[in-house]
């Protein structure tokens, strides 16, 4: 064991959290990190799991990443103008 599968190497590379995959793959953080340590055979069905969860990770940041894009837009030029923003967090 030891060796890093590619889902290691891309989770890291992209920021991806253990508990990102596992919302969106249906499986536990731990299990997760087990198949991806080669503890747990890669079987098929796994492959899918995983391939799906990172295809859903892929897709709610590029839904961020566009609302980030439509509201930098929207303030563009006046960054650091003051405002009401009722939606803050």
């Amino acid at each position: 064991m030891g060796s890093k599968t590619n889902l290691r190497t891309l989770r890291y590379r992209h920021h991806i959290t253990l508990a990102q995959m596992a919302s969106c793959a249906g499986l536990s953080g731990q299990y997760i990190s087990r198949a991806e340590l080669g503890e747990i055979a890669a079987t098929p069905r796994l492959e899918v799991q995983m391939s799906a969860a990172l295809e859903a990770v892929i897709s709610k940041r590029r839904t961020e990443l566009q609302a980030l894009e439509t509201d930098y837009m929207t303030y563009k030029g006046s960054l650091l103008k003051k405002g009401e923003h009722p939606h803050e967090q």
